[in-house]
């Protein structure tokens, strides 16, 4: 075999190589991406928006006040290893609105929630919380939860 047929090989075997390893990096990103979602994604919080609708004539017109007001809830258990936030804005589902822990024990979160009354409670652990910051109300089942004023 002489020296040029040993290049065309040798760029035939490197081009298929670079062929076959560019879907196999492709897999092995794809099944790291399953692996994250799988521990726990966690969705980014929501942020406040403003929506506008078009008329017959053309115009865009913005609402007069933003539909959502985002509130920070925030509750002190130092020694709790999960708290969730459950109210009236997320039909009292728990599971969906996690909290943060910062290094203080103090867990919070940020909430874009209906102007007005807002009914909440904080379940630590699982187990509900009120907050000790705001007046109660009587919440779904007869249960006393939370209450803040949301302007």
């Amino acid at each position: 075999m002489n020296w040029r047929n040993r290049w065309v090989f040798w760029g035939f075997a490197a081009a298929v190589l670079a062929l076959v390893s560019i879907p196999s990096v492709e897999w092995i990103k794809t099944l790291h991406d399953y692996a994250k979602f799988a521990e726990g994604w966690e969705p980014a919080p929501l942020k406040p928006s403003r929506t506008t609708f078009t008329p017959r004539e053309g115009r865009i017109v913005p609402d007069e006040e933003p539909a959502l007001v985002p509130v920070e809830f925030r509750h002190k258990a130092v020694r709790a290893k999960s708290v969730e936030l459950v109210g009236d804005f997320n039909a009292w589902s728990p599971g969906l609105l996690k909290m943060r822990r910062n290094p203080r024990g103090t867990w919070s979160i940020v909430v874009p929630v209906p102007p007005g009354p807002c009914k909440y409670l904080y379940l630590v652990d699982g187990k509900p919380e009120l907050d000790t910051e705001t007046g109660t109300a009587d919440g779904p089942q007869r249960r006393r939860v939370s209450e803040r004023s949301v302007k």
